[in-house]
């Protein structure tokens, strides 16, 4: 089986790097790095494949522990602003009723956006004033505001 291994260790690097060309997060690299080093290792001949396994796993694993918090914390998901916090705390018009089941809507420069309640709020009626109080996914979250048309 030794003869054959250099072709095993290619496929797993090129499987490993396309995994990892498929995915956003980094899950395989380090097993692309272990499969090269056994590549190299098959390339000497009176090595046996159970050795060059235990350096796959063993490469795969340093290199995982060495290198995984540092690109943890180089990709940590940071909360970055869009242009849609700029309306939190906008007093807007309800153009229909939102109710604690159903979304409604409200109208922003001349754009009509979902909105859901803010907890603690029962309904806030067509053409009641509501304060934006924040975003959850693409909806605003709206409470009522003290202000009648």
């Amino acid at each position: 089986m030794e003869p054959y291994m250099i072709w095993v260790w290619l496929a797993i690097f090129i499987v490993t790097l396309i995994v990892e060309a498929c995915t956003q997060d980094l899950v395989s690299i380090w097993f692309s790095l272990g499969s090269i080093v056994c590549v190299v290792l098959s390339l000497i001949n009176p090595i046996p494949y159970w050795v060059e396994i235990i350096v796959f796993v063993g490469v795969s694993i340093i290199a995982l522990i060495a290198t995984r918090p540092i690109v943890k914390k180089m990709f940590k998901n940071q909360i970055r602003a869009t242009n849609a916090d700029e309306f939190i705390g906008r007093e807007v018009i309800v153009l229909s009723s939102i109710t604690k089941d159903l979304f409604g809507e409200i109208k922003i420069n001349d754009v009509i956006y979902n909105a859901i309640l803010a907890d603690g709020e029962e309904e806030i009626k067509e053409l009641e004033h509501c304060i934006i109080v924040g975003i959850k996914g693409n909806k605003f979250i709206v409470k009522k505001s003290r202000k009648e048309v």
